[in-house]
Formats: structure tokens, sequence, C-alpha cells
């Protein structure tokens, strides 16, 4: 999936947003760093994290909210979240479901919002 995100995150690039992936040449220094880490890094720079990781990245938001701390946002998926038929189509299903999550709201305030990415429309 690693591949798939990057592709991801170039094709959002190429639409107008600022999105990394961690697999970016330019993020070497996230490769291999603690999830709990990788979140506060996240934070640091002002950025939302798109994870299938939920169990252990939803204990971590859960970790920095009871000791003050904040972030920038989660979007969660799971693997039944997008179509797991072929590269193609779980970039596309992935692009759509993180444009409709990507416009603004009131909740982009830096205080541990989460929202969970879809392949509906909805």
């Amino acid at each position: 999936m690693s591949g798939q995100m990057l592709e991801v995150a170039e094709q959002l690039c190429h639409r107008g947003h600022d999105a990394v992936a961690v697999q970016d040449p330019g993020q070497v220094h996230l490769r291999g760093i603690d999830d709990c880490v990788l979140l506060s890094c996240a934070h640091d720079e002002r950025r939302a994290v798109v994870t299938d990781n939920v169990a252990d990245f939803f204990r971590y938001h859960q970790r920095r909210i009871e000791a003050g701390d904040s972030h920038h946002g989660l979007l969660l998926f799971t693997n039944e979240t997008f179509s797991g038929h072929g590269h193609d189509l779980f970039v596309s299903q992935a692009i759509a479901a993180l444009e409709r999550a990507l416009t603004p709201s009131p909740d982009d305030d830096g205080t541990g919002w989460i929202r969970w990415l879809t392949s509906g429309s909805g």
C-alpha cells in the first residue's frame, strides 16, 4: 500500500493540495519512526494523518487528548473502505475520499478531530 499512498499524495499535490506521504523522498526522516512520534511530527507541521492503522492511531489520539495535547486531525480508513481490486482503483477511490474530506471545516483548528474516509459520495 505504500506505493499507492505515495501516488495518492502526488496526485493530490497536482490538484493543489498540500500533501506528503511518508514514502516521499523528502520525508526520509519519518520512515521507521514510532507512530506516536509521527502523529506529533504531523501536528508540528500542521498536517492531518491519513492511516488505516486505526487502533494504534486512535490510542495515540486518546493519549494526546488526555495529556492536554492535540493534533491536526486523523483521516481513518480500513481495508474494506476502498476496493482491493487493483492499484489504480484504490488510488482513484482514495483521492476522491480525501478530496471530500479536505473540504475546509471549522474543525480544522488543531483540536484533534477524527474523520472516517468513505468510498461513497457521502
